[in-house]
């Protein structure tokens, strides 16, 4: 998979499948015993006497943090070193803090974590204009590579444009030795994209979203080497975790090609998303995003098997879905509170009035055969991804995420309004699966 991540980096090229050009900024990556040893090199390329910044918090300072500023002040770079206070959350708040604490003369930084610190440094870096390596600390998650960045944004979850890192380095080591969770974590982000890049096709055919295979077909041959590599991801094996950490950055880069999230993050990311803010909202701290995006893609993967035993003549919306976001303002702001204006203004771009709800069926009549086709491509049956998910002691149920069925059955039901993006949840409402048969998708997952 080296090879294959080494095939894009740095490059412009004109796309074979979807003929447009493509650009991946990140120009290396770097995994591998001794991996640190490279910062000596880097060091001096940057320059004696250049400030840099290394960010990292309380616990990956001590795993790989002070590792880093330790080689970079060898070579005599001046090393500001910023630790973040746990629990930290990706909020802008702690993105702005994190901005205020790097002096003007910083000229690179470090983000030494997984998703939290990436996120807040990817951010702040994009501010200032400065370039940042990424120095992942577990295979948690895929946006080490990514070109945006996601932050809570006085409680709304939202991704924010960024530059992607200059580099990648990453000791396996310290990769492996990552709680296992974090792995099992990683391992279903990356899973989530059977049924994201599933949304994405849908919506190109519903509504000429611009498509391309590409980000799926970069992450296809990992796919197969990890279901041969489960039990090894389970012992937090350094070989599989390396190959995990690779297939994410892979991930990152589908992400880079299309210019956003969407080739990664459908249905299942928004269910994740809403439980995250609902959970901040009430003062609670939510688990993992990446096992929330497993319980996530369970749902996704139900949903999408109930839409194949319909058919067009069926397809019946729900009265209320007729109604106009704006005669919907108090059912909104019970439910989200001070920051229920964005979520209305975010879920009417893409609300459909009944004549462009009727046009919407139409189109996904006119085109179900080969709907089908795309689902059936690369649909796993939720049992069968419920099981991969319980060999790497993932979580498999909403409780071990936290989570009770009744704030499970609300986020299945509005977590689309939390973006603009088409996913299976507006698919499921356009054809009338939901909100009527949301207890049938949590008895077929085995939750009810």
């Amino acid at each position: 998979m080296a090879s294959a991540l080494d095939e894009f980096l740095g490059r412009k090229w004109v796309c074979e499948y979807c003929g447009k050009e493509h650009f991946v900024p990140t120009k290396w990556v770097h995994i591998g015993e001794g991996a640190f040893e490279l910062l000596h090199d880097l060091g001096r390329q940057v320059g004696r006497d250049w400030a840099v910044s290394v960010v990292a918090d309380e616990i990956t300072w001590k795993v790989a943090g002070e590792m880093v500023a330790n080689a970079l002040g060898e070579i005599g770079c001046r090393v500001q070193s910023v630790i973040f206070p746990l629990p930290l959350h990706a909020t802008d708040e702690a993105a702005n803090w994190l901005l205020n604490q790097w002096s003007r003369d910083v000229k690179m930084a470090f983000a030494v974590g997984s998703g939290t610190v990436n996120d807040l440094v990817k951010w702040a870096a994009s501010q200032v204009k400065i370039p940042y390596i990424a120095v992942p600390t577990a295979a948690s998650m895929n946006g080490y590579t990514s070109p945006i960045s996601a932050l809570l944004i006085q409680g709304f979850k939202r991704t924010q444009p960024c530059a992607p890192p200059e580099g990648i380095l990453a000791e396996p080591r310290v990769v492996a030795s990552a709680p296992q969770k974090m792995t099992a974590a990683g391992y279903a982000d990356l899973m989530s994209k059977t049924v994201a890049d599933v949304d994405w096709q849908i919506s190109n055919l519903l509504w000429g979203e611009h498509y391309c295979p590409l980000p799926r077909k970069l992450v296809a041959d990992a796919d197969e080497w990890l279901q041969k590599h489960l039990s090894d991801l389970a012992n937090n094996e350094p070989q599989a975790v390396v190959g995990l950490l690779e297939a994410l950055l892979l991930s990152g880069i589908g992400m880079t090609v299309a210019g956003s999230s969407t080739p990664s993050s459908g249905a299942e990311h928004l269910i994740s998303h809403w439980l995250e803010m609902k959970a901040i909202r009430e003062g609670r701290e939510p688990d993992l995003h990446g096992l929330q995006v497993g319980i996530g893609t369970s749902v996704a993967l139900t949903v999408y098997e109930m839409l194949l035993e319909t058919k067009p003549s069926d397809w019946r919306p729900s009265d209320d879905e007729l109604l106009p976001p704006e005669e919907r303002r108090s059912e909104f702001a019970e439910r989200y509170g001070a920051i229920s204006e964005r979520v209305l203004s975010e879920f009417s771009l893409k609300w459909l009035s009944p004549e462009k709800a009727c046009e919407g069926r139409r189109k996904l009549a006119a085109c179900w055969e080969r709907v089908r086709e795309i689902i059936t491509s690369t649909w796993v049956p939720p049992q069968v991804h419920r099981n991969r998910l319980s060999i790497l002691g993932a979580a498999t149920h909403p409780h071990e995420i936290g989570v009770s069925i009744d704030e499970l059955r609300e986020a299945i039901l509005h977590a689309r309004e939390i973006r603009r993006r088409w996913t299976v949840l507006d698919t499921a409402y356009l054809v009338g699966l939901l909100p009527a048969q949301v207890d049938e998708i949590l008895k077929r997952c085995g939750w009810l």
